[in-house]
């Protein structure tokens, strides 16, 4: 494996990259041609992950997080006191087409606002799917959105988003609302890590990325984890 620790962004928030990571992937590969894939939750109401998902292999979260727990605590400062504690463990493959998407689904977003939460995240793609950028809202100078800043937040897009309409594309370069401070590219078999506090989103470069195909879609493997 090889391992680097960028810092993005004003906050100099952490994002771990881990390259070459599983000893076999394909097998992961494989295992996701013949899963069965479903809607994300709200997915009718165009809200959340534009695509769909299927179960990850038992094993698969431990198998990660055996691997990366030491890295993660040493990286980001967590205690060894505290617990690790894992949420979802999902194949992903984003499938909504453009002109489809909800406003939401259109901007960068945060996971959540508790900082001890972790988005653990597997490309089973290679670079031509693009990426993931992360953002700073330009009105608040947010980058991540924490519990004592969510409820401006939320209250400050509500505003801009009835009042620019936001063209009907997936993330990108900066906008009106959005600079892109950081972006990671995909790679086949690259681990990345960061906290779900971080404002982000899947960049794609065009519609090769928006399949149902996992061999040749924009397939990732997902993890949340907390530590506690």
């Amino acid at each position: 494996m090889a391992i680097q620790t960028l810092e993005i962004g004003d906050e100099k928030r952490k994002v771990m990259i881990v390259d070459d990571f599983l000893e076999n992937p394909e097998e992961l590969v494989a295992f996701a041609k013949e899963a069965t894939f479903a809607p994300w939750p709200m997915a009718a109401e165009r809200k959340g992950y534009p695509g769909v998902r299927a179960a990850a292999p038992e094993d698969h979260s431990r198998l990660i997080m055996d691997r990366i727990d030491p890295l993660v605590r040493e990286q980001f400062q967590v205690p060894l006191s505290d617990k690790l504690k894992i949420h979802q463990e999902t194949l992903n493959l984003i499938t909504v087409p453009e002109e489809e998407l909800g406003p939401l689904q259109r901007a960068p977003h945060f996971d959540t606002s508790n900082p001890r939460l972790f988005a653990v995240l597997l490309y089973l793609c290679d670079e031509s799917h693009g990426g993931t950028g992360f953002y700073r809202h330009k009105s608040t100078g947010y980058e991540s959105i924490t519990p004592e800043r969510c409820e401006h937040y939320l209250d400050c897009c509500y505003i801009e988003f009835n009042k620019y309409r936001r063209p009907k594309k997936y993330c990108s370069e900066s906008d009106d609302l959005f600079s892109r401070i950081g972006f990671i590219p995909a790679r086949f078999n690259r681990l990345v890590v960061y906290r779900g506090v971080m404002l982000h989103s899947a960049n794609i470069l065009g519609e090769k990325s928006i399949s149902f195909c996992p061999a040749t879609g924009r397939l990732t493997a997902n993890l949340f984890v907390t530590y506690e």
